[in-house]
């Protein structure tokens, strides 16, 4: 079946994004199609035509006409010559789709079919205006029929925008129509109840917007400057998201790449709006035999843009003041268990946070944005909270759970959670600067001592692999740390000459010799 038009839009709708802008989406619709000649809103189940006289006389006209060939016929279903022509053209394709399909079991059935389509067409496309820069439109909302459906293809082959909003994904639109013009779009979970489309308008909020020449004149510059040219522009892909790439590197690799902007890394690329971020999860055990060159290492590693540097495993607010411990067992150390000092989170808000929880681990967002703990980002950029939110989800995906050398179920999810709202605040800003194609946001982490780490702290070390930051642990001793909380085949692990034990962090000695050119090219 073809389209009259080329640039008419043809989709099913699928799931919300948030109950809110779903709401206020329908609302404009409902606001803009009110003007007349500007399209039909079915918000329920079109009505089966009830003119029994009308019904009839169709009836006894399609004895004399030849199906297929109403593009030739006498058929004035409007006012309008035009879309009479387009109209019969149309009913001609999508009839004979439908006997294909439909396998109707007798002629009487058939021809009730095509009466009952000829009738919607005459009710619903009379007076629609195709003589403005944009179409008219239809809006579809909620289950429907196969009758109906048809019924949109023919609405799409005249030239009108069809949109089909379908929150619980009822299979039927896409058992009908199989010609592969309309797009899917899914926009977010499926809902298990369906509001009433009336209820949902008044809970929008029509905010309708003019883009000026300027604006437009700038998104045509940005296509031709930026597309597939290798050169990003700030932000360009703030409604993205990444997809990390561990680099298995030597020491030297890791100064050569370690003040580099991601596009410059081996590995980088862009598809879509999916950044393949390739980034540093590093264990450097060990030091110099020159202590002052490890000195110097470390000062290079920690003085790099968009770095924060802890001497503790912690990043969660664990203490022996304010801490808990609890018994954990590891899955490389299946026979044995240790006791580990983790955060001490408001219990009641801890347990609350489950029930922003999906079956399917995928987090409320209206929910969770309601939540105590999570008043601290509402202040965030709602892209960059959509993308924290969409990377919590990730690091619980099963795909993931082999990060981790311990299980992964709800209470581990809900402390994740818990851990990344309440984080330290250089860490979130960290995540707020982060432009993924330029500089990566860095956490450098000074281990003088055998202290493991805790499953809090390891769950948000892999949320900062998720996101696509470069971690970097600097361990003198060598101890066995984080390979006790984190699979060691996600460590990218450097040893370096000499292990030693109790090493104070301090700056490189001054005291160096300096040769007689070095002082001479200074």
């Amino acid at each position: 079946m073809t389209s009259s038009r080329v640039d008419h839009y043809f989709c099913e709708v699928i799931g919300l994004n948030s109950e809110s802008s779903y709401n206020d989406t329908l609302a404009l619709f409902n606001h803009k199609l009110k003007v007349p000649g500007k399209g039909i809103i079915f918000d329920d189940t079109i009505p089966k035509p009830s003119d029994k006289a009308l019904i009839d006389s169709i009836l006894q006209e399609l004895t004399m006409m030849r199906i297929g060939n109403y593009a030739h016929e006498d058929i004035n279903l409007t006012s309008s010559d035009s879309l009479n022509t387009r109209l019969r053209q149309a009913l001609d394709e999508v009839i004979a789709l439908a006997i294909r399909q439909e396998n109707f079991s007798n002629e009487t059935i058939r021809n009730n079919f095509i009466a009952k389509l000829m009738i919607w067409c005459n009710l619903y496309t009379e007076g629609l205006d195709f003589n403005q820069d944009t179409p008219p439109k239809c809006l579809f909302y909620g289950p429907i029929k196969r009758h109906e459906v048809y019924f949109l293809m023919i609405l799409e082959s005249i030239g009108m925008d069809v949109i089909y909003f379908n929150p619980t994904h009822d299979q039927t639109f896409k058992t009908v129509e199989t010609t592969g013009h309309s797009q899917s779009i899914i926009w977010g979970e499926l809902s298990t109840t369906l509001m009433p489309f009336n209820e949902r308008v008044a809970n929008g909020v029509v905010v309708e917007k003019v883009t000026t020449y300027a604006k437009k004149a700038t998104n045509v510059l940005t296509q031709a400057l930026y597309q597939d040219t290798g050169i990003y522009k700030p932000w360009q892909f703030s409604a993205g998201t990444t997809r990390p790439i561990i680099m298995d590197s030597v020491i030297e690799d890791t100064l050569t790449y370690w003040n580099e902007p991601n596009k410059l890394r081996p590995g980088f690329k862009t598809e879509g709006n999916v950044v393949y971020t390739p980034t540093f999860f590093t264990k450097i055990s060990g030091v110099y035999r020159d202590i002052n060159e490890y000195y110097e290492l470390i000062e290079k590693l920690k003085h790099a843009k968009n770095c924060a540097f802890f001497e503790t495993p912690h990043l969660t607010s664990v203490g022996t003041s304010f801490g808990q411990t609890q018994t954990i067992r590891y899955h490389n150390m299946p026979t044995q268990s240790t006791t580990q000092t983790v955060a001490n989170f408001n219990q009641q808000d801890l347990y609350s946070l489950a029930f922003c929880l999906n079956p399917d681990q995928t987090i409320k967002r209206d929910a969770i944005k309601e939540h105590v703990l999570y008043k601290r980002l509402l202040s965030l950029r709602g892209d960059l909270q959509e993308f924290i939110l969409s990377k919590l989800e990730e690091t619980f995906a099963t795909s993931n759970l082999s990060f981790f050398n311990f299980n992964i179920t709800d209470k581990e999810r809900v402390r994740l959670m818990a851990a990344l709202f309440t984080v330290d605040e250089r860490i979130m800003n960290l995540i707020d600067s982060y432009d993924f194609t330029s500089d990566v946001p860095k956490i450098v982490m000074y281990i003088n001592s055998r202290e493991p780490f805790n499953q809090d702290d390891a769950m948000l070390l892999g949320l900062m692999r998720i996101i696509g930051m470069d971690v970097i642990l600097l361990s003198p001793n060598g101890a066995n740390n984080l390979e006790l909380v984190i699979s060691e085949k996600f460590i990218n692990s450097i040893k370096l000459d000499e292990f030693v034990h109790d090493l104070p962090l301090k700056t490189p000695s001054k005291n160096k010799k300096e040769s007689f050119f070095s002082r001479l090219f200074r």
